[in-house]
């Protein structure tokens, strides 16, 4: 399954929509860590840059498999460098629609990284 924001995701198979900014696909995906599912992409990108995105796309497990402390540790501690990395921060609109193409070519490449671009989620709405 699929958390995400970013509007080019919204209609599309597998996919959890969430109302709001990376903060809040940061917080629903904490929030299924604690009703066990796992994270099976990391909730944070690997570039400091695409941290001032207001897009993110993270993928879950399908189904709770039981409470893990270390993915709600990890979880907890995506929001806590989210909210420090990105402190006094102010959203650029004009560059929107590039975050959210560049979050979508990640989400693809992690899902067919992880077996997953056959079969449950599907990017086309």
């Amino acid at each position: 399954m699929v958390i995400t924001n970013n509007p080019l995701l919204r209609d599309a198979k597998g996919v959890e929509f969430v109302e709001g900014g990376f903060r809040d696909v940061l917080v629903r995906a904490r929030d299924l860590t604690y009703l066990g599912h796992e994270l099976i992409t990391h909730p944070l990108f690997a570039s400091l840059g695409m941290m001032f995105s207001p897009f993110r796309s993270i993928v879950v497990s399908d189904r709770p498999e039981g409470f893990s402390p270390e993915q709600a540790q990890l979880a907890e501690d995506s929001i806590a460098s989210y909210d420090l990395a990105t402190e006094g921060r102010r959203r650029i609109e004009r560059n929107d629609a590039d975050y959210a193409r560049m979050d979508l070519e990640l989400l693809q490449a992690a899902l067919e990284e992880c077996g997953e671009a056959g079969g449950r989620v599907s990017l086309c709405a």
